[in-house]
């Protein structure tokens, strides 16, 4: 556990680690027991809010590549529906 910790801060010293550590509510799916729920629509919200708020910083880097693929070609509407999704979490807080 404490690898993983160590390796979530270190994203920002680029010289250390490739690949930002985040993920989709289908990674928190596999590796637990949570049900899916409005929590998977919002998490999921925000993680493509942040691929897609970062997509010039992550062009660079070759493990974000499938990422942005996928960004590329979602639906405009699926996009907008993550993007509203996360913005309206954001803006309760």
């Amino acid at each position: 556990m404490y690898a993983n910790i160590y390796g979530m801060s270190q994203y920002s010293y680029s010289k250390m680690m490739t690949k930002p550590y985040i993920s989709s509510s289908n990674y928190i799916h596999k590796m637990s027991h949570y049900s899916k729920g409005e929590w998977s629509a919002v998490w999921d919200g925000l993680y493509w809010r942040f691929i897609n708020k970062n997509k010039d910083k992550f062009s660079d880097n070759p493990r974000m590549s499938l990422m942005l693929s996928i960004l590329d070609r979602m639906d405009e509407d699926k996009l907008a529906e993550h993007l509203k999704k996360a913005e309206e979490f954001l803006a309760e807080l």
